[in-house]
């Protein structure tokens, strides 16, 4: 995408390029997203999962010769992964002429990171979708019932959705913080009540390994420690491939 050049954290003006990249996506103006990976491949963005330390969401690579890549937590799950990715996505946009000069892990605290995860609660919960969902509880407590639905039908975690409803002025941040903290009670810092199934396609790292698998360029051995994953579900994913793509 165009890259918007932010020196500081700006509300405002996130929530106005969250609009354009929604609309860069393809996407309408208040559907669920779905399957973040598919929609951001489908824009030429590479996204490879592979397992990283649990504390590490992701990161991000960009040169003008190879263009973007985005690497995701495949330990995390599926809300979180698609988050992370869209926060990536974020820094590709507003701090790309920083990936050419190194600099130190961001704090949450940082305005570069409040500015990506801002960025990525509102292309994934654009303000009139999480006003129209939660309209009727402006300045109440939202029941975590209403929360574990919208994470459904929306793939985003309770917590964006919190986060969010502060954003657009429909919760203080008081409440935001007291609703958070009981969910952290409940759960712990890092986990909600269920997390949503993975995307069953195949994402770009994986379609690679296969295709490099049936041309022989490398071996199933090699694929497996590639994907990292057993050799006998590499061979049992590429029947399975195979199968889906001749039929």
């Amino acid at each position: 995408p165009e890259t918007r050049p932010l020196k500081e954290y700006d509300p405002d003006f996130v929530e106005d390029v969250a609009r354009e990249i929604r609309d860069w996506l393809g996407v309408g103006e208040i559907s669920p997203l779905g399957d973040v990976f598919a929609i951001l491949e489908a824009k030429g963005l590479k996204v490879i999962l592979h397992p990283l330390p649990s504390e590490v969401s992701g990161f991000s690579a960009y040169n003008e010769e190879s263009g973007a890549t985005i690497f995701v937590n495949a330990n995390h799950c599926s809300e979180r992964k698609f988050f992370t990715a869209l926060h990536e996505l974020a820094h590709l946009i507003f701090h790309r002429p920083e990936y050419r000069v190194p600099r130190a892990q961001g704090k949450g605290t940082d305005h570069r990171e409040l500015t990506a995860n801002h960025l990525a609660g509102a292309v994934i919960l654009p303000a009139d979708m999480i006003k129209r969902e939660l309209s009727a509880y402006r300045d109440r407590w939202i029941p975590e019932p209403l929360l574990a639905d919208i994470k459904k039908r929306y793939a985003v975690s309770m917590r964006t959705v919190l986060y969010r409803a502060f954003q657009v002025g429909l919760i203080s941040k008081k409440q935001q913080g007291q609703q958070i903290g009981t969910l952290n009670n409940k759960y712990g810092k890092d986990d909600e009540p269920f997390h949503l199934p993975d995307p069953k396609h195949l994402n770009s790292l994986e379609r690679l390994v296969y295709q490099a698998l049936i041309k022989e360029e490398i071996t199933t051995s090699r694929a497996a420690e590639i994907l990292g994953k057993p050799f006998i579900e590499v061979r049992e994913s590429l029947s399975k491939w195979l199968e889906e793509f001749e039929s």
